[in-house]
């Protein structure tokens, strides 16, 4: 089975209501289409996964931030058409630059991510799940 490494950028903050973290909307013609994400795409030949996070960011949402703000949260494979796609996924905090783009989900502990079902990708759930468990555990 073929193997594609990619990086993602999880962007979050804390409100009075909880945790929360900026997606935006998928607008490619893949399977993903429509469904609310987070920047990222695939780790080129000979960069690292945090740049590539950066540099996907920049792509996909035109900001610039600061690698050193990034911090490595976990690997999650997803297999997805004959493939397991690696998502190498790093935490950044809100970044100013983000007003105005994209929408923030706010996470709440009694149902975590649920009620986006059918709204962000399907192994979107477990990592803003075990997101939320890190930060409130």
């Amino acid at each position: 089975m073929k193997l594609l490494p990619v990086a993602l950028a999880i962007f979050y903050r804390f409100r009075d209501s909880g945790l929360e973290v900026w997606t935006q909307r998928r607008t490619d013609d893949g399977i993903y289409h429509g469904l609310l994400e987070f920047p990222g795409g695939k780790i080129e030949e000979g960069e690292t996964p945090l740049a590539a996070a950066v540099r996907e960011v920049q792509e996909e949402v035109g900001i610039h931030v600061d690698p050193a703000h990034g911090r490595p949260f976990g690997l999650y494979p997803n297999e997805l058409s004959g493939r397991v796609v690696l998502l190498n996924v790093f935490l950044f905090p809100d970044q100013p630059s983000l007003a105005g783009r994209g929408e923030w989900l706010s996470i709440e502990t009694s149902q975590l991510s649920s009620p986006y079902q059918g709204k962000i990708p399907g192994p979107n759930h477990l990592i803003i799940d075990d997101l939320f468990r890190a930060l409130y555990s």
